[in-house]
């Protein structure tokens, strides 16, 4: 295969990639931009700002980590942009969704396998609080 062919299907599988990725973000993120302006956010931040602040994150940004765990990592970059999150609430939710992501599909596929889906779902949401949790406390020991 030469250096042409090899770049024209580089480009070729890039843009497609690209293609997906905005098929996804961009939905995301005109949603959230949208909720973010009303009075829905408000609502749901205020009720789950009980169960976010631990994680130091605000209620909103619950949002982007259900985004996260029920489509992908890419969805819940897009909602949580429009928060203008800090980078430690980035990098928090980062982690949590990168541990748990994706669960309808994985879960559909872990069941396919043969493994106890909903138990695996279970300790990758548990696990993913966790590390939040601990993540959030180092910030807070090293940065204040």
């Amino acid at each position: 295969m030469s250096i042409q062919n090899n770049l024209k299907n580089g480009i070729k599988n890039g843009l497609s990639v690209s293609l997906k990725l905005i098929k996804v973000i961009i939905p995301f993120y005109i949603a959230t931009d949208i909720l973010s302006h009303t009075q829905a956010a408000n609502i749901i931040g205020k009720a789950l700002a009980p169960l976010m602040e631990p994680l130091g994150l605000t209620g909103k940004m619950a949002v982007a980590i259900i985004s996260g765990y029920l489509v992908n990592l890419y969805a819940a970059i897009a909602a949580l942009v429009p928060l203008h999150p800090t980078w430690q609430q980035i990098t928090i939710v980062g982690l949590m969704t990168g541990i748990a992501h994706n669960l309808i599909i994985e879960g559909a596929v872990l069941h396919k396998t043969g493994t106890n889906a909903a138990f695996t779902i279970t300790l990758r949401i548990i696990v993913s609080i966790v590390a939040g949790l601990g993540l959030n406390a180092f910030f807070r020991f090293v940065y204040g």
